[in-house]
């Protein structure tokens, strides 16, 4: 299993692990529709490739032969939170294919983003994930991220509770001696 940045080539099969992982964990929560509408907003060809071209977004994959099989996409905060710090970071998305998980992919990925974000002397993390997923929560409390709010994520017609965390690096707003 490799982990590396994706290029353009990655394209297609970027798009088709974005929507799968998505499926796996959410999918049987949606209407047909609700769920078709929001893949095609933001697992379509033309959505990722808009979002490989940002100069803000950075992703992370981990191959396994030709496999795609485990991304994590950071960026800028984007969740409603309140008064993030000017440097905040933000978590977009670590999904793993289902029979992948328990293999310590999202602790790869993890470890790469904090590095990432170590780098940049970035003083806060966000991450906002779905309030009834708790392998999830428990995953981000294991690096030390707190619930600190809440808002509606739309999926379709559908509105869920999304619990937004975040995680304060005590040292990166520190001035060096």
């Amino acid at each position: 299993m490799k982990l590396r940045s994706p290029t353009h080539r990655d394209l297609s099969a970027l798009a088709d692990l974005g929507r799968d992982t998505f499926v796996e964990t959410f999918g049987d929560l949606y209407s047909p529709e609700d769920l078709n509408d929001f893949l095609t907003k933001v697992y379509s060809e033309s959505a990722v490739a808009e979002e490989l071209q940002r100069s803000d977004l950075h992703f992370q994959v981990i191959s396994k032969g030709e496999q795609l099989i485990a991304f994590i996409k950071i960026g800028p905060v984007h969740v409603p939170a309140e008064n993030p710090a000017s440097d905040a970071m933000e978590i977009w998305q670590i999904y793993v294919r289902k029979e992948f998980l328990g293999q310590g992919l999202g602790t790869q990925l993890m470890n790469w983003a904090e590095e990432y974000f170590s780098s940049l002397q970035t003083s806060e993390i966000y991450v906002s994930v779905f309030s009834e997923n708790p392998r999830a929560i428990r995953f981000y409390k294991r690096y030390d991220f707190e619930k600190i709010g809440e808002y509606g994520f739309v999926v379709g017609n559908q509105i869920d509770l999304e619990w937004i965390m975040r995680k304060r690096l005590k040292d990166a707003a520190s001035p060096s001696v």
